[in-house]
């Protein structure tokens, strides 16, 4: 098959159904932002349509890690179970239309009624069973529209990020809202932070989970990073 260019055109969730139904082995891909989240293109500087026009001429290629999470969803920037997959879907059914209250509003509205989940995280270097306010899968630094969960992610190293936020108190959480906003919630003694190729979480009872933005049923899910996977143009 003759290798071809796509462009997607919106954010993190439209970038995710692309490449969940697009040969990626086959094709190069571009973001040009237009979504509420946007947090796989922030790791690049917009470009102008000119810059990536010439960009694309020239096959200036950058490869990209993503995650398999089970056997049918790739994951690009973020993975996330309890409190992350619950805001995710309430943004979704709370949607305004504007994009910079798109996350802020569902963590604002349920932060302090939010229950923990029971969950067990299996992985060759971190494991844990226990309660859990969340728990999240990054490939890159950003996630939630902004909130710099994995500060310290690489998107093409080969190893995925895990945050574990363990039940916190009423002023822990207000910290880490704040804190998250720049990267450091690991001062807090409630988060753990972890790095891995692979891992196996599963929760207590069938739960959601969000994939980039978008909400799937889920249980125990085998993850694993896709070294190279995607070929960016940006």
């Amino acid at each position: 098959m003759k290798e071809t260019h796509v462009v997607s055109i919106g954010g993190d969730g439209t970038f995710h159904v692309l490449i969940n139904h697009l040969d990626l082995a086959t094709n190069t891909v571009s973001v040009w932002k237009m979504g509420s989240g946007n947090d796989f293109v922030s790791n690049w500087k917009k470009p102008s349509v000119p810059s990536l026009s010439a960009a694309i001429d020239q096959g200036k290629i950058q490869t990209i890690d993503l995650i398999q999470v089970g056997a049918e969803v790739k994951v690009h920037t973020v993975w996330g179970v309890g409190f992350d997959a619950f805001v995710t879907q309430k943004a979704h059914a709370w949607n305004l239309g504007i994009p910079v209250l798109k996350y802020i509003l569902p963590i604002a509205r349920y932060l302090f009624f939010f229950k923990p989940i029971g969950v067990r995280i299996e992985s060759e270097s971190y494991n844990y069973t226990g309660p859990a306010f969340m728990v999240s899968i990054g490939n890159g630094p950003r996630a939630g529209g902004g909130f710099q969960l994995f500060p310290t992610a690489v998107m093409d190293d080969g190893k995925m990020n895990l945050l574990l936020i363990k039940p916190p108190g009423f002023f822990q959480k207000l910290a880490y809202v704040w804190l998250v906003s720049f990267g450091k919630h690991n001062r807090l003694k409630m988060v753990e932070i972890a790095s891995m190729p692979h891992c196996k979480i599963t929760l207590e009872s069938p739960g959601i989970m969000g994939c980039d933005g978008e909400v799937y049923p889920c249980q125990t899910i085998d993850m694993k990073v896709l070294p190279e996977a995607l070929q960016l143009i940006q």
